[in-house]
């Protein structure tokens, strides 16, 4: 068979299409549809322009204009003759009406809005929305648009909450610990926000008093942080009221472990794709990966590495796995597949854990996961924390054999 062809066949007019009435400018209604597709017009320096043109020239092209008086076709047209004419407000122009009512059409007035205007020199946003409107018409705008009518919701139920909550003040014989809780998280800057736990550990480094009391019973270091329960809490206690009393930002701390999930939503589809344009052809960044010889993966043993690990392996879109201990199936999995569709020959798994037992094992499982179960060529490099570094730091002295 031959290929179809589009019938090439003008659709028939008549007279009235072209017939032109006067009317009051102050009688014409913008169809404020008109917004949505267009954006909303201003005294820019286009409209300047379109302004200089009218006085030098006149209305050349009526505007088209619907039975009930709004505008079809032409309101730049008429915004620029308003403001030519605003101390004229009887002003009457040419029009040509059409048949048929904005009333009578909303369902599919933003498609006719589309349809009457293919002349105009528009933005990209607009030339989005006018293919949306061409293509699938007023019934995806309707479903983008997504207006709930909660108009017939019942009243609900309130419940009154009765006592006050309040925050303690920390005491002078905690200022101590304030200051090298204080120290600690201003030294962790660059990779707030941080965790709970990542402030405990870098307190061991120089472990402050946790109160000092006039009296006591127990001598100094028996108030000394130290790595267990007790002193956890007591930092977990701490830090409330030292970032309720600004002390420290409130937005410098995370908690990981209680995921919280946001959905923004837009005022209108409009700002949606004005949004979208914004940002649109922005996000290229060359993949570094692609010029290595072999395919490069993080892994690491804890989520309190994430912001010191996150900010370098995105820089350099080296894939980064956090195990929280030893990993499930869909990590490897998803390692593997990352490496098949590397076309790599072979991969390096840069690992971060303790070293203790199960930090030095969790390293030796990855490899022999990915090597044995997944048929991985990969080499294995951990850079911390190993034994050089426990010499480097001095915190061999504290070392537990166990």
């Amino acid at each position: 068979m031959g290929m179809q062809r589009k019938s090439s066949r003008v659709k028939t007019v008549s007279r009235n299409d072209y017939a032109v009435e006067f009317v009051r400018l102050s009688d014409l209604k913008p169809s404020p549809e008109n917004d949505d597709i267009y954006g909303k017009m201003s005294n820019d320096d286009q409209m300047d322009l379109l302004i200089d043109s009218l006085r030098r020239r006149g209305l050349e092209e009526p505007p088209i204009v619907s039975a009930d008086n709004y505008i079809i076709s032409g309101h730049r047209r008429c915004f620029a003759l308003r403001l030519l004419n605003a101390d004229r407000p009887s002003t009457v122009i040419p029009i040509r009406r059409k048949s048929f009512a904005r009333c009578d059409n909303l369902g599919t007035w933003h498609k006719t809005l589309a349809e009457y205007n293919p002349q105009r020199i528009k933005t990209v946003g607009s030339l989005l929305k006018e293919s949306l409107l061409r293509h699938a018409g007023d019934d995806a705008w309707s479903l983008l648009k997504n207006r709930q009518d909660i108009s017939g919701r019942g009243d609900a139920e309130f419940i009154d909450v009765e006592g006050t909550k309040t925050v303690r003040s920390i005491s002078v014989k905690k200022q101590e610990f304030l200051d090298a809780v204080k120290k600690v998280v201003f030294d962790l800057k660059p990779f707030w926000p941080v965790t709970i736990r990542q402030v405990h550990y870098n307190l061991l480094n120089n472990p402050p008093l946790i109160t000092t009391p006039k009296r006591s019973k127990f001598d100094r270091e028996h108030y000394r942080y130290r790595n267990d329960s007790t002193s956890y809490d007591a930092l977990i206690e701490l830090l409330k009221p030292a970032r309720y009393e600004r002390h420290i930002p409130m937005h410098c701390i995370d908690d990981p472990t209680r995921p919280r999930f946001i959905w923004d939503g837009y005022s209108s589809l409009a700002s949606f794709v004005e949004s979208e344009m914004e940002n649109f052809l922005c996000g290229y960044h060359y993949d570094r990966q692609l010029d290595q010889t072999r395919h490069i993966e993080v892994f690491g043993e804890k989520n309190t590495l994430i912001q010191i690990l996150k900010p370098v392996c995105s820089e350099f879109y080296v894939p980064l796995s956090l195990g929280r201990g030893y990993c499930s199936l869909p990590v490897w999995l998803d390692i593997a597949n990352r490496f098949k569709q590397s076309g790599k020959d072979a991969m390096t798994l840069i690992v971060l854990s303790d070293y203790d037992p199960e930090g030095l094992d969790l390293g030796d499982d990855a490899i022999r996961t990915l090597r044995d179960l997944w048929g991985i060529p990969v080499d294995y490099h951990r850079v911390a924390v190993n034994r050089e570094q426990i010499d480097d730091l001095g915190i061999a002295a504290d070392f537990n054999p166990a």
